[in-house]
C-alpha cells in the first residue's frame, strides 16, 4: 500500500489480514478496500496521488445492501406485510444503524482523511461512517461477488437483525412506543435536557415523558438517535408496569405524576 499522510492511522493499511479478518472477507484486490476507505477530502489533500474516494463504491453498496436486506427481511418474515418490511428496511440501512455497525467494525480508525476532516471530528462522524459501510459492501461486491458481499452485510447486521428477530421495536422504537401507549397513557413527549461538546462532536441527552413521568433517557451524537435510545428504554419500562399489552394499561395509575 502506498505511504498515506500523517492523518492517517498509524499502522492502518487495507492489506492488514487484522482488518480484513474484522470483516470478515479476503480480498484478492486489497486496492479496493483502501478506495471504500479512502474519504474524498484525503483526495483532495492528495492529488499528486490521483487516489480514487470512496463516492462510487459507496454508490454501489448502497444499492447492493438495500437488496440484500430487502431479500432477507422478504424470507425470515413471510408473513409481514409490505409496508412493515419497507419500515424495516429504512432503519435496517439508514444513517445511525450503519455508522453503529462501522463503529463495532473499527472503520473510524482506518479512513483515509484530509487533515481538515480529521481535525473536525471526522473520524466519528455518523455520515462519515455510514459512507465508509456501503463503500466497503461495494467493494466486496466487486472482489469477491454478490454471495460473499450478502454474507459480510449478514455477519456485520447480525445484531440488528437478531434483535428484529427478537423484538421488531427495536428498529423503530418512537413508532413502537406510540403504538404501545396510544389511547391509554399519554403522547410522549422528547425533552432534551442536556447538551454537550463542541459543535462537530455534540452529545444530547433526551428524556421521553409520558403524562410528565420519566420513562426512559437516552444520549447519543444528534437528538435523533437520543430520541430513539430513550423511546427504547421507555418501551421496557412501559411493559414493565403495564405488560406488553396495551389494553392492559391502567390509565389512572399514572395520572398525576409528576415528571
Amino acid at each position: 500500500m502506498a505511504s498515506t499522510s500523517s492523518t492517517a492511522p498509524s499502522g492502518a493499511s487495507p492489506e492488514d489480514t487484522g482488518l480484513q479478518a474484522r470483516l470478515g472477507v479476503r480480498f484478492r484486490d486489497p486496492g479496493l478496500l483502501r478506495i471504500a476507505l479512502t474519504h474524498p477530502s484525503y483526495a483532495n489533500e492528495h492529488p499528486e496521488e490521483s487516489p480514487e474516494t470512496n463516492e462510487r463504491l459507496e454508490f454501489l453498496g448502497d444499492a447492493v445492501l438495500g437488496l440484500i436486506v430487502a431479500e432477507t427481511l422478504y424470507a425470515s418474515h413471510p408473513l409481514v406485510e409490505e409496508g412493515r418490511l419497507t419500515e424495516w428496511r429504512a432503519q435496517l440501512v439508514c444513517g445511525p444503524t450503519l455508522s453503529r455497525v462501522a463503529t463495532r467494525l473499527g472503520l473510524g480508525a482506518e479512513m483515509l482523511l484530509g487533515r481538515g476532516e480529521e481535525t473536525t471530528g471526522g473520524r466519528l462522524r455518523e455520515g462519515n461512517l455510514e459512507r465508509a459501510f456501503e463503500a466497503i459492501v461495494g467493494a466486496v461486491m466487486l472482489d469477491r461477488g454478490l454471495e460473499a458481499a450478502r454474507e459480510f452485510a449478514h455477519l456485520a447486521l447480525s445484531e440488528e437483525l437478531a434483535a428484529l428477530d427478537d423484538d421488531s421495536s427495536v428498529l423503530n422504537p418512537k413508532g413502537a412506543l406510540q403504538q404501545l401507549v396510544q389511547g391509554r397513557l399519554g403522547r410522549p413527549h422528547y425533552v432534551t435536557t442536556h447538551e454537550e461538546g463542541p459543535e462537530h462532536a455534540r452529545r444530547f441527552t433526551i428524556e421521553v415523558r409520558i403524562d410528565r413521568e420519566v420513562f426512559g433517557t437516552g444520549t447519543g451524537s444528534s437528538k435523533q438517535t437520543a430520541e430513539k435510545a430513550a423511546a427504547r428504554e421507555a418501551i421496557t419500562a412501559v411493559r414493565a408496569r403495564f405488560g406488553s399489552d396495551p389494553n392492559a394499561i391502567d390509565t389512572d395509575a399514572t395520572s398525576g405524576t409528576e415528571a
